[in-house]
């Protein structure tokens, strides 16, 4: 007599593989397709003892759950394995059948203590490399910019000895208001939108003070220079333009108007022409302005008139009150002169008015879809993994999509679906009902 152990033994040999339940238009799918996490086990053979121990979950699959968490925008590990409990597209892609327990929640907890951030990190680059492959990255017009990350913690608590996350600050948002959190500061291609350079800081960093580090990272992944970097006015400076200038890229964002200390009826620093190579301004009743000193605190450098040319020059009463003139600008001045001058051509606009789409239209497709709005872990290392998924994530998804718009092109959309699915059925009639397949990990 049949046990029901038995019987259900039995329903589970006769009923087909995961893999034909799922639908070959699933975007997971999609996403598996252009995956290949082939390198994890070797890039994270270090961190798991070899001879010993109780056997571990495979790492491909703990990275697996990461993706489909940042995919999913799901911000809770026990949510995520409740989801992936009862989906079968969730099952089949991190390779686990109907009757097989799934890892506890604890397993991701654990692991990203730890993988760190550096498995993670050659994940996104992978993702670049492949869009780089698909012909996705053209690499002359690249965007900067940076977004706030609630972080999870309560107002009261941020900063303190006793702090849960002691490496979020309190940054002021979209809203205005400032909240704990953190920023992150990015770089995007302005083609396709992939995110080519990714970098968390605490809330409170300014934007101006990540871009240069950034965009070298992105260069050395491209190999060659972008022709334009475009931002908000947030990154407009001297120092931004003149090292950009000097890596052979031109900077488009909104440079400061300029204003004079003492008050807007004077001539401000810009009706007086700098000239490099003597390091002097000329004024408007063209006299010299030498180079002084420095302030030690802004580190800016001061220029003067001679009390002489002052005191006899026709347009003093247009130009200041006291016995002569001063002019106060950055180390980097030339550099926003010459900025101010290019944002007023037609080419500067045309190309600071893509910006928006391209570069907030990551950040709202990251917020809306994958959960980037708030932080799923504390800490800055557990910040980074976060942004990095999510930026891997995205990057998949244009290769994906990329790749099914190409077959769908040559076959058409059902074409292709039906010859595949055509495929499983085939070798589906041809196995016997003694074994019931697992479905394989890349």
């Amino acid at each position: 007599m049949q046990t029901k152990r038995d019987c259900e033994i039995i329903e589970m040999m006769l009923l087909p593989p995961l893999e034909t339940f799922i639908p070959e238009d699933h975007y997971l799918r999609r996403l598996d397709r252009v995956l290949d996490l082939r390198f994890v086990h070797e890039a994270v053979r270090e961190r798991y003892c070899q001879n010993n121990g109780r056997p571990s979950i495979d790492p491909e699959v703990v990275v697996r759950l990461f993706l489909l968490q940042a995919m999913e925008g799901i911000s809770h590990v026990r949510e995520l394995m409740r989801q992936v409990q009862v989906n079968l597209a969730y099952r089949w892609f991190i390779g686990y059948n109907l009757d097989e327990k799934l890892p506890d929640h604890s397993t991701l907890s654990k692991a990203l203590d730890r993988f760190g951030d550096e498995l993670f990190n050659e994940l996104f680059e992978r993702s670049i490399a492949k869009c780089r492959e698909s012909g996705l990255i053209e690499g002359k017009v690249l965007h900067v910019d940076a977004t706030t990350i609630r972080a999870d913690l309560d107002s009261n608590r941020v900063g303190g000895g006793d702090s849960p996350d002691s490496d979020a600050r309190f940054g002021r948002f979209p809203d205005g208001k400032l909240r704990p959190g953190y920023k992150q500061h990015t770089i995007a291609d302005g083609a396709n939108r992939v995110v080519l350079g990714v970098a968390v800081t605490s809330a409170e960093r300014p934007e101006h003070d990540e871009a240069l580090a950034l965009m070298d990272e992105v260069l050395e992944r491209l190999k060659r220079p972008p022709q334009v970097l475009c931002g908000d006015s947030a990154y407009a400076s001297g120092r931004n333009y003149d090292e950009l200038r000097d890596r052979g890229v031109r900077l488009v964002s909104p440079p400061p108007q300029a204003k004079t200390y003492t008050g807007d009826k004077y001539f401000s620093v810009e009706e007086f022409a700098y000239d490099e190579k003597k390091d002097c301004f000329v004024c408007p009743g063209d006299k010299r302005l030498k180079y002084v000193s420095t302030e030690s605190e802004r580190g800016r450098r001061i220029y003067q008139a001679s009390r002489r040319d002052c005191r006899d020059c026709a347009l003093k009463s247009r130009c200041t009150v006291t016995a002569r003139r001063q002019v106060k600008v950055s180390a980097h001045h030339g550099g926003l002169v010459k900025l101010r001058a290019d944002s007023k051509t037609d080419s500067f606009k045309q190309l600071y008015a893509s910006r928006a789409p391209s570069i907030e239209g990551v950040f709202a497709e990251a917020k809306q879809w994958h959960s980037l709005g708030r932080a799923w872990r504390r800490g800055l290392s557990k910040m980074r993994v976060q942004c990095l998924l999510i930026a891997t994530v995205m990057n998949f998804k244009r290769v994906a999509a990329l790749y099914w718009s190409l077959l769908a092109r040559l076959w058409g959309p059902k074409t292709a679906i039906s010859m595949i699915l055509g495929l499983i059925r085939d070798i589906w009639s041809q196995t016997t009902v003694s074994s019931q397949p697992k479905p394989q990990l890349i």
